[in-house]
């Protein structure tokens, strides 16, 4: 059984009014309002603890009781996990101010978590909801709820003494941010509206047979963005992060459709184009990147073209070449460096202006920072266990020494 939420009788200093503070020796990140701290790395710990602070959202009218209930429900479903059958109803706990959930769940690869939500409400209007995934360990789980239980509880007291100063910021106040300028391109905007990790179910490749114009008929892997809340896209581009959900279905309904999976047949039913597809077989999921994680070689796309197209944040293309290295460098030289994918790029190649700079991974998405202040934001996947082939937006990615790259085409 789940510890009960140590939170109802943690009482310490509260800090100073400001954003969401950290932890100190956890490492945090923050998208779009969402908070995500974990303890620092600790050598030969596989084990997992993730603490997900959600926005400061509107109750809508309902009462504190009835919007935590419901907001557990919604992302619960919306996350893909799946509740032990022997759960009834919730069983709720409250000190008056702070309300807590805690149960065993199942992730959509099969993976056990021990989950606590927890929540408050901030005025009379507003509340805040937090979610806590543990690998299933009683001690473990133990060990790092104690700092988050203090630190939830002070948050809730920061939260408290912001609205009522008026200086509280809600997710519905937030703006869209844009990157610097440069004279040769602009960077991206990054929609505040861009999806949540816990949104996307995965990147689903399926294979297909295209015809090309002298009649020959091609294998195609095509990638397609699929949502925990039944939706998938067609040829995605963009990070998922940077993707705004609502008006791109406004813009290009056609490449948005449903799914469901039932006995290893994924069907698909495009509602725009009014076509219903069944894939039996010929279709797995890609692996997403691991955070920060460092890719290291050159690679050559078999389907893109000259990396001027890769430069520019108007065009969807891919650079035909691109070189990284375990510092976390990116260039887009193609010769003579390229030649093989074993040779090592001169510092030099990394520092250009144009066309090079820095990269993080973080999921399935790829930030290109230009040395020259451009932002690019890409889809990023593996399509194998080895993580030699990769997707960056549309493009696929094979180390430049490898000939047979025409297997794994892209769109």
């Amino acid at each position: 059984m789940l510890l009960v939420f140590c939170i109802m009788i943690c009482e310490i200093t509260a800090y100073a009014q400001g954003p969401v503070p950290p932890i100190s020796g956890w490492d945090m990140d923050e998208k779009s309002g969402t908070y995500i701290l974990k303890p620092g790395k600790t050598t030969g710990e596989a084990k997992e603890f993730i603490y997900e602070i959600m926005p400061v959202v509107a109750s809508e009218g309902q009462s504190i009781e009835d919007w935590f209930n419901s907001a557990v429900d919604k992302d619960i479903q919306q996350s893909g996990f799946t509740l032990p059958a022997t759960t009834g109803n919730k069983n709720i706990t409250t000190n008056q101010t702070i309300f807590s959930f805690s149960t065993e769940l199942t992730d959509k690869k099969g993976k056990p978590w021990y989950v606590t939500y927890v929540g408050y409400q901030v005025g009379g209007s507003d509340n805040r909801m937090a979610r806590i995934m543990s690998s299933p360990d009683v001690k473990y789980y133990a060990t790092y709820m104690r700092p988050v239980a203090d630190h939830f509880g002070q948050l809730a007291k920061q939260d408290a003494s912001a609205a009522a100063a008026g200086k509280l910021t809600k997710a519905t106040a937030t703006h869209a941010r844009q990157e610097p300028k440069s004279n040769n391109a602009q960077s991206e905007i990054v929609p505040e509206k861009g999806l949540r990790s816990q949104e996307i179910n995965g990147i689903l490749i399926h294979l297909e047979y295209n015809t090309t114009p002298d009649g020959k008929m091609v294998r195609v892997y095509k990638p397609y963005l699929v949502l925990n809340d039944g939706s998938i896209y067609s040829e995605p581009v963009i990070s998922p992060y940077s993707l705004d959900v609502a008006q791109s279905k406004q813009k290009e309904p056609k490449r948005w459709g449903t799914w469901k999976l039932k006995n290893n047949s994924f069907m698909v039913d495009w509602t725009a184009r009014n076509e219903t597809e069944k894939w039996f077989k010929n279709w797995f999921w890609a692996t997403p990147s691991q955070k920060e994680e460092k890719l290291d070689g050159s690679f050559m796309t078999v389907n893109g073209v000259e990396n001027e197209a890769l430069k520019s944040a108007e065009k969807t293309d891919g650079s035909k070449f691109i070189s990284f290295n375990n510092s976390g460098q990116f260039t887009l030289t193609v010769s003579p460096y390229t030649s093989n994918g074993n040779a090592n790029v001169p510092a030099s190649e990394f520092a250009k202006r144009n066309e090079a700079g820095t990269y993080t991974l973080n999921d399935y998405s790829i930030e290109l920072h230009f040395n020259n202040g451009t932002v690019i934001r890409r889809i990023f996947y593996f399509y194998l266990q080895g993580k030699t082939h990769f997707g960056v937006g549309n493009f696929v990615y094979v180390p430049k020494q490898n000939q047979s790259a025409e297997v794994i085409s892209g769109n």
